[in-house]
């Protein structure tokens, strides 16, 4: 039976969602991140495999193809798509990641992330007839808001216009995190709940200043009662963050640079800050951290 069309481009979404963790994971250089790489490459690759055989009506023993069966049936049935030999290889290289501990080479993580995304990108279009570009991540975002400011950005990114991407996932960023997670005021809660001394907790309560009301140094005080405050939520604030601590700090540096970045690194960069931020958008949202609406 096949799926309806809604359900494949769901499918294909999650597989490009995988597919650009894996390119997250290759990014960093490291071992682990070159192994995390070549699995996430493979779990995509076989999504789009498993959605292609859906599609075409491929009938499968149990429903459970093993990968090769499956690529086989794939590929006699689309004679025209590219690297069957290639994702072969690379499953073959996940198998040995997972049961043997290999460590795949930088040359092969620049070499597979290339042929599963020319595969990705060619099966779309002889397969599901819509393009790579087009499979919105946004889409999978609940907020109707928030949704259409990250698609917005998605649309500036397939346009070519890179800045404009770069400036509006800023926005989709902020509004997500004052707006809809208002993620300062939850670190106020837990600065508030955590702190270990009593002088802390009394010090950022609003009444606090009140009580000098009227001295000369009321408002050094009221100003030194908010900077102690905004610190801890500053400090408590990062931890919404976890593993995108560093991916933060490189987002704010494309930002805050904008204007200086060349052409050739501008396409780059904005890929970068759309990913993520729709990569630290969709993980607050499986927290529950922002509201469906």
């Amino acid at each position: 039976m096949k799926e309806t069309h809604e359900v494949e481009l769901r499918r294909l979404i999650l597989a490009k969602k995988m597919y650009f963790h894996g390119c997250y994971h290759a990014s960093g250089k490291d071992e682990i991140g070159r192994m995390f790489a070549i699995h996430h490459f493979d779990n995509a690759i076989e999504l789009v495999l498993k959605t292609a055989a859906t599609k075409a009506g491929i009938e499968t023993p149990k429903n459970d193809f093993n990968f090769h069966e499956l690529i086989s049936q794939i590929f006699k049935n689309f004679p025209d798509l590219p690297f069957q030999s290639q994702l072969k290889s690379q499953h073959e290289l996940r198998n040995h990641i997972q049961h043997h501990g290999d460590i795949p080479s930088n040359e092969d993580i620049i070499k597979y992330e290339n042929y599963t995304g020319d595969f990705f990108k060619a099966a779309c279009g002889q397969i599901f007839e819509t393009s790579f570009e087009k499979l919105y991540l946004s889409q999978m975002i609940h907020n109707r808001k928030l949704k259409n400011k990250v698609k917005a950005a998605e649309i500036a990114f397939q346009k070519g216009n890179f800045k404009k991407c770069i400036n509006l996932s800023e926005e989709s960023l902020a509004h997500a995190t004052f707006n809809i997670a208002d993620i300062f005021s939850k670190a106020g809660l837990l600065t508030a709940y955590w702190s270990t001394t009593n002088e802390f907790s009394k010090v950022i309560k609003t009444d606090y200043p009140k009580q000098y009301r009227g001295e000369k140094f009321f408002k050094p005080i009221k100003e030194l009662s908010q900077a102690v405050l905004q610190l801890g939520m500053s400090a408590t604030g990062m931890q919404f963050l976890d593993e995108y601590r560093m991916d933060f700090l490189k987002f704010r540096k494309i930002v805050g640079k904008i204007d200086e970045l060349d052409d050739d690194k501008l396409e780059e960069e904005a890929q970068f800050s759309l990913n993520f931020v729709t990569n630290l958008i969709l993980k607050w949202q499986e927290e529950q951290i922002l509201q469906e609406i």
